[in-house]
């Protein structure tokens, strides 16, 4: 697969850095540890020597002094970006081992349709390490099949409230519900296969067009249909016409010959790969139109919306997060954060 052969490219890279930088390392040992007994021996040579030369002994000596303690800053930097690489590895592994750990705390199957809705239960939330809820005591309830606008200022927890939904986050207290059952009971990678998404944060894939859209559901990740109908109901269709070899088109500046794009270009290709997956469960699209204006991202949160009441066969939920309230009002439901608190809920 795809995500194989970059995992096995990455391995592969990572194996012939590291392996440099241990040669590096000894051999740059090695030579401070011979100049190291060169620059003894010349000191013994000084302090026992006598005669006219002993001044210049003296001198060059000295310069051999100079060249040591730029040698042993040069070490200390060395060890210093080792450190470095050090912490960033003790971070993957210990996401790693979270990631392995909720894996296997949860074997449940989500439904193969929502027939009541997901539901966040007197949910609090708060990031490790603080005592600042995010969330405080949140009961909602999100029927199926509908589409649900949460809009707040930045930092009222609209992407906190998306986290826990899509799993991402567990509560600090209180549970979130697919029809009455715990999500923390559902396999957090099945669960995420019945998910789809788009966010503000997004990843530039440099890859040919077709795939960096395709992406977003790996079974059909060499399907053109598939990905033409997911650039369509992104509204993509004009980034795509303007690449010389359509969906074919190598893109990223780091290849050669491949084409970079803008940033709202890049995004609205990220919104596309965000709805390629079909009749999921939940979809989440959390400000995926950020880079764009504000009457282009009310004309497409229009169009989403209107798909969701097409495709709601599933029971699917959409969630539309947004600052604005006017981009939102074609939602059936309209929920308001502010303070860590729900202070509106209706239509």
């Amino acid at each position: 697969t795809m995500a194989g052969a970059r995992a096995r490219a990455w391995d592969s890279f990572v194996t012939t850095m590291e392996g440099a930088r241990v040669r590096s390392a000894l051999i740059q040992a090695g030579a401070w540890a011979i100049f190291a007994a060169a620059f003894i021996v010349a000191i013994n040579a000084v302090v026992n020597g006598t005669g006219a030369d002993r001044a210049a002994d003296t001198l060059i000596v000295i310069a051999a002094g100079s060249r040591l303690t730029a040698y042993i800053g040069a070490a200390a930097t060395e060890v210093d970006s080792g450190g470095f690489f050090i912490q960033g590895a003790q971070r993957l592994l210990w996401l790693e081992q979270l990631v392995a750990d909720r894996r296997h705390a949860a074997t449940g199957e989500p439904p193969q349709r929502l027939e009541h809705g997901i539901a966040l239960r007197d949910v609090s939330f708060a990031y490790p390490g603080s005592d600042r809820l995010v969330l405080d005591h949140v009961n909602l309830d999100l029927s199926a099949g509908s589409v649900v606008a949460v809009v707040g200022e930045n930092g009222a927890g609209k992407s906190t409230l998306v986290k826990l939904l899509a799993g991402m986050y567990r509560p600090t207290t209180g549970r979130v519900e697919v029809d009455g059952v715990d999500l923390a009971t559902i396999d957090d990678e099945a669960w995420r296969a019945r998910m789809a998404g788009a966010f503000q944060d997004f990843v530039r894939f440099e890859f040919a067009a077709q795939r960096t859209v395709g992406l977003g559901d790996l079974p059909r990740l060499d399907d053109e249909p598939a990905a033409t109908g997911a650039v369509t109901k992104a509204g993509a269709e004009d980034v795509v016409e303007r690449l010389p070899e359509g969906l074919a088109t190598q893109l990223g500046p780091t290849w050669p010959g491949g084409v970079d794009l803008s940033g709202g270009q890049w995004q609205k290709l990220a919104l596309a790969r965000g709805l390629a997956r079909e009749t999921p469960l939940l979809m989440v699209l959390d400000e995926p139109t950020s880079a764009l204006d504000a009457e282009t991202e009310h004309s497409l949160f229009e169009r989403f919306a209107g798909q969701a009441r097409e495709a709601s066969a599933s029971g699917g939920i959409t969630i539309l997060v947004s600052h604005r309230f006017s981009t939102v009002r074609m939602a059936d439901t309209i929920v308001v954060l502010s303070g860590a608190n729900v202070v509106e809920h209706g239509t």
